[in-house]
């Protein structure tokens, strides 16, 4: 066993150039023939952000100031929890030319596909520097102490949710149609951009708003960045546990799916 996983790690090592380019080309092919490029990548988010401060401050008389951070750190995180299981979906499908072609391991696409999403997420992050500069200048600095952890969970979240998502699209035609209602759904009823007084109303909602691992990996980057403190460790715990599960989850899929997956292409 420890045999097969260190010439495993052997040959993804061997492939690191060749993972490089493809998240190059895939950052690339992204902004292809786009006038903006990827100045896109942090101005979608702050223009959204914007638009839902202001409708959703109108709507639950929240100061924009405060509130507009908020919804930026939630629609930077979410993004990819969303990349992850939706556009993940198409990542073995969208490759078959070169899995076909090499004997590769299929996590080589998987890994430079939650690169490229990492590296958006630092990208559109900019908009979210750019914003405090004005509210919040000292917060900067504590996030950017905190990013490299966080970082470290929300990779292999990244990585794990491609990996679900690529080998079940691949073998399960239906599952990129079902998987946006299911995202849409966790979307509502997680604080991505409704706030923690919206859940005390009800005794059920403010447990699961507490104990919610999608809570808990928003106050990674929202506790550093907007409050100038540093993240729970029940926060992490919760993370990292969460995190753990749906890494184990991916690795069972792989391994199950891995000798069979070529016939569904």
């Amino acid at each position: 066993m420890s045999q097969r996983i260190k010439e495993y790690w052997g040959k993804m090592y061997a492939l690191r150039f060749f993972i490089w380019h493809l998240v190059k080309l895939d950052l690339r092919n992204k902004f292809r023939r786009s006038r903006l490029g990827i100045l896109w990548t942090f101005l979608s988010p702050l223009c959204l952000t914007l638009i839902m401060a202001v409708v959703f401050s109108v709507a639950f008389k929240n100061d924009i100031t405060t509130y507009a951070p908020y919804i930026l750190t939630g629609i930077l995180f979410w993004d990819i929890v969303n990349s992850s299981f939706q556009a993940g979906s198409y990542v073995i499908i969208n490759n078959q030319f070169y899995i076909r072609q090499c004997n590769n391991p299929y996590s080589v696409y998987t890994l430079k596909t939650a690169l490229g999403y990492i590296i958006t997420f630092l990208i559109a992050s900019i908009s979210l520097l750019f914003w405090l500069v004005f509210i919040n200048p000292v917060g900067i600095l504590i996030g950017l102490l905190f990013l490299i952890p966080t970082l470290l969970i929300y990779f292999p979240l990244a990585w794990a949710g491609t990996t679900i998502s690529a080998y079940t699209a691949t073998k399960y035609r239906d599952y990129p149609m079902m998987i946006p209602l299911i995202m849409q759904a966790l979307w509502y009823v997680s604080p991505v951009f409704l706030q923690e007084s919206l859940f005390k109303s009800n005794e059920i909602l403010y447990t699961w708003f507490q104990y919610n691992p999608i809570t808990c990996l928003l106050n990674l980057i929202r506790f550093p960045f907007l409050y100038n403190s540093i993240p729970a460790w029940k926060d992490y715990g919760i993370s990292i546990a969460f995190v753990a599960v749906i890494s184990l989850w991916a690795y069972w899929i792989a391994r199950k799916n891995g000798k069979e997956i070529i016939f569904y292409l």
